[in-house]
């Protein structure tokens, strides 16, 4: 078995402390928690991020990162259920591989009271340009790309040890779906 580089360690970190980061709150997530839950000691967590807040801003910033991935995906495309979908697609296979970036970045359009307000601010702002979207979105667009994003979140980390070659598609279309586009190929077909 291969070696796991500092970055594929450093990201595995990242992504189980913007998970916390995502459910709990900034304030509600301790380095003793992230510890836990990556399997490290406080301590050694504490030498690849020497504080609290170097991890919060560490795991922003590779969600925000990610996302910037997913826009300059689709910055060519027109608005639509195309541009609309390859989103979708991108954030599934996020969603599929990185579930705490995924919740992180998507607890960014609805959270802001924190001291992370305009971070999180700029990952919403980054989610609704990718869908090409207004950040003031009419009340049906709103409610769309919430449950989209929101079920999508959800859906992967529910379906974590499914085979996600099985799983993709069906996010997709039911993403897809809830932004009220058609399935790509109709059932049974």
């Amino acid at each position: 078995m291969a070696r796991r580089t500092r970055e594929q360690i450093d990201e595995e970190i990242l992504d189980t402390a913007a998970a916390l980061f995502a459910r709990h709150g900034f304030e509600h997530t301790s380095v003793q928690r992230v510890a836990d839950a990556t399997g490290y000691s406080k301590t050694g967590l504490l030498h690849r991020f020497p504080t609290k807040e170097a991890l919060q801003a560490a795991a922003l910033a590779m969600t925000l990162a990610h996302v910037r991935r997913v826009v300059d995906g689709v910055a060519g495309a027109a608005p639509g259920a195309g541009r609309d979908r390859a989103v979708v697609a991108a954030l599934a296979d996020l969603a599929l591989s990185r579930p705490g970036f995924t919740a992180l970045a998507l607890s960014s359009v609805s959270t802001g009271d924190d001291a992370r307000a305009q971070r999180m601010e700029e990952l919403g702002a980054a989610l609704f340009e990718a869908f090409a979207a207004d950040p003031e979105p009419g009340a049906e667009r709103a409610v769309r790309l919430t449950t989209c994003l929101g079920g999508l979140a959800t859906a992967a980390l529910a379906c974590r040890g499914l085979d996600a070659r099985e799983v993709r598609p069906l996010l997709v279309e039911a993403a897809a779906g809830a932004l009220g586009h058609p399935a790509a190929v109709p059932a049974g077909a």
